[in-house]
């Protein structure tokens, strides 16, 4: 019995069909070929039409169609071999494997139809041609493999199978959860996400029994895949004629395998995102330069070291948006400091302003420099409000709570490193955004602040309202829920914990505020947040869940007496303007221009106070050009004159109720904070080089 066992053995080894001799049938000599012309015709037809119907007009792309073709020459090649040598087992999971891949691959075309994003037919080949060259390549590395050796092709193709289903269930539960496809808002999003970001992001927005069966799914079905290779992987090993053919066969779909995977969708994104993050990089080592550059024109930096003294502070907030703040008329008491400065005449409030992108990086590289959405600059070339402060001899002051070393925050800590005095006091920086402390510990920092010098900058920038908003504010600001009974929605929870931080934001600007103009006696001050937020079950600012809650920011300036009474004509046209739409990308042009900074580098057609300003509705732009503000038919809508009527006369009725009377400090009473001590952070500016 074992000796029959062995012969059988023996015979499969050598490929001879047993099921061929106990049948006694006998095939036309054309039978494999007939399989083979099918199976390779019928897919290529299938896939030609796919590329067709999902890939936009323009076109057949020759070359992407003759990849596709030569897959399937070769798929129709294995099931021809299997069906010759009777093993159907071999050729019924090879077709299993080909339709599940196939299947996946139609999800990124069929998503793009759903979120009116473009494929050609090159992009749709690639994408339906990928997980299929990345079986063909492991199988024809098998096939050429000795024995125990394609173990090792096996294990890799269930490998890369299960990481390309894993990204494209990724695609279907961003789909899910955002309504669009991956895009390179989420790969930046990912630059800058760390470990405690991304867990808080999982919690808000993810169930955990979902990533669990997320995960057990991807292992089961790389135990069905590992599985089912068995029929196809262990085949007897190649004739010796055919192994170097096989060899080049290999190479060729390594070949093919990767001009498909840089066909596809994802690959694009990833190039997209590594040329931002590398411009990122290249603008972070020109500032690194420029601390020890000067401008050359000797006559333009004599104009720029001429313009008038003045202590200035910018302070720049962060997520909040202004249909949550009382002041703009959101019907919580979110704002009981700002909605008593706005009667103040020192201060400008303004209520159409908007973000330029609904990320911070993307934001601050153009709001804080000469780069904006309306020119050509680059990135790399254009100075920042740090560098012509600096040229033009303030001092200038850096104080933040946000990470400074983080990949994502380089080009922002970049601006702020270049500062004569730097105050970081995240201590979990490029690590955590769980800061330790809440955003009135920046406050000490700003006694540090000669108020003797009267031509200096100092930058304020704010944790704000970051998700988590819970972790944004102490125990003393939880104000809502006011009945902490009820039973709350996930997404009235959401409101409720935003409302706080947006509470303890009000306070926070209050606290600096009262540095600012009684110890300081600043000359000027501007507030403006980065973006704003969609505060719902699912909050955040993702670009790709763009709304235009997302863009809404508050923004105010206030102005002493003395720099009143100097420009006048200035004071004249922040109040004219107050309700005119402006993107905050133009917030650097605006600075120098409030600064006096205008002797270089600066665009008077940019600037909201200057005469020349020349943006209005019908040219603003949001989201890097891609969205017009004008669509904004909430805000921007038919209705606008009457809506800012009623918001000049609250304002006015405001006013006149509390005499137009300058904000009284003497009702500011510093809330102590029940939290641990704040550390003493060193000075880490340039100045201490020299």
């Amino acid at each position: 019995m074992n000796h029959k066992k062995n012969t059988i053995s023996q015979k499969n080894e050598k490929g001879t069909s047993l099921q061929e001799k106990d049948t006694g049938t006998v095939e036309s000599p054309g039978h494999w070929k007939r399989w083979w012309l099918i199976a390779t015709i019928l897919p290529f037809c299938l896939a030609f039409f796919f590329s067709w119907y999902f890939g936009a007009s323009g076109g057949y792309e020759l070359f992407s169609q003759i990849k596709i073709f030569l897959l399937f020459l070769q798929v129709g090649f294995v099931t021809a071999y299997f069906i010759r040598h009777h093993l159907k087992k071999a050729a019924i999971h090879l077709w299993m494997t080909i339709i599940f891949l196939w299947a996946l691959s139609l999800v990124v075309p069929y998503l793009s139809t759903q979120t009116d994003v473009l494929l050609d037919m090159t992009d749709v080949s690639g994408e339906l041609s990928t997980p299929l060259y990345l079986f063909i390549s492991c199988l024809s590395a098998a096939w050429i493999l000795p024995g125990k050796w394609r173990m090792i092709a096996r294990l890799a193709c269930v490998v890369l199978i299960v990481l390309y289903v894993l990204v494209q269930f990724t695609y279907i539960g961003y789909y899910t959860i955002t309504h669009s496809l991956i895009s390179i808002n989420m790969l930046l999003a990912l630059a800058q996400t760390n470990l405690a970001e991304t867990k808080e992001y999982i919690e808000v927005n993810i169930p955990y029994a979902e990533i669990i069966a997320g995960v057990a799914a991807l292992l089961i079905l790389g135990w069905l895949i590992f599985h089912a290779s068995r029929f196809s992987f262990n085949r007897q090993q190649v004739p010796r004629k055919a192994w170097f053919a096989m060899l080049v066969l290999f190479f060729i779909n390594i070949g093919l395998c990767c001009l498909s995977i840089g066909g596809t969708r994802l690959a694009h994104v990833y190039y997209e995102t590594y040329e931002t993050l590398h411009s990122f990089s290249d603008f972070q080592k020109m500032v690194e330069k420029r601390r020890h550059m000067h401008i050359r024109d000797k006559e333009l930096v004599e104009k720029l070291r001429s313009a008038p003294d003045g202590l200035y502070v910018l302070v720049i907030g962060e997520s909040l948006t202004r249909d949550h703040m009382n002041v703009y008329g959101y019907q919580r008491e979110t704002t009981p400091f700002q909605s008593g400065a706005i009667s103040d005449p020192h201060y400008e409030f303004f209520n159409h302003a908007y973000s330029c992108y609904t990320q911070t990086v993307q934001v601050l590289t153009e709001a804080l420099t000469e780069k904006n959405q309306y020119n050509d600059i680059s990135l790399v070339e254009a100075y920042s409000v740090v560098d012509l402060a600096r040229e033009a001899g303030f001092r200038t002051t850096w104080i933040s709570n946000q990470s400074r070393y983080g990949v994502w925050d380089t080009p922002i800590g970049a601006i702020g490193s270049a500062c004569d005095d730097q105050y970081w006091i995240n201590q979990y920086v490029g690590t955590d955004v769980v800061t330790k402390d809440y955003d009135t510990a920046l406050i000490p920092y700003l006694k540090k602040v000669n108020p003797e010098n009267r031509r200096q900058l100092v930058v304020i920038h704010l944790m704000g309202s970051h998700v988590s908003y819970w972790d944004r504010y102490p125990s003393e600001f939880y104000r809502w829920p006011v009945d902490t009974g009820k039973t709350r929605s996930t997404e009235e929870l959401m409101v409720d914990e935003y409302d706080n931080s947006v509470l303890f934001n009000d306070y926070v600007l209050e606290s600096i505020m009262n540095e600012a103009t009684n110890v300081l006696h600043a000359d000027g001050v501007l507030y403006f947040s980065d973006h704003g937020e969609q505060v719902t079950e699912r909050p955040g600012h993702n670009a790709d869940q763009f709304d235009y809650t997302m863009v809404h920011i508050p923004f105010w300036v206030y102005l002493s007496d003395h720099y009143r009474a100097l420009y006048p004509e200035k004071v004249r046209l922040m109040d004219e303007r107050r309700n005119m739409p402006f993107s905050n990308d133009m917030l650097y042009d605006t600075f120098m221009g409030i600064m006096g900074l205008t002797a270089a580098h600066y665009d008077p057609k940019a600037d909201l106070f200057a005469p020349e300003f020349d943006k209005d509705v019908t040219t603003l732009m949001t989201m890097y050009g891609n969205v017009m503000i004008r669509d904004d038919v909430e805000q921007l809508g038919s209705d606008q004159e009457k809506q800012d009527e009623l918001w000049n006369r609250r304002i006015s009725d405001h006013a006149r109720a509390h005499g137009y009377r300058n904000f009284d400090w003497n009702t500011f009473e510093p809330v102590k904070i029940a939290s641990e001590s704040i550390p003493e952070v060193e000075n880490e500016g340039v100045s201490l080089e020299k």
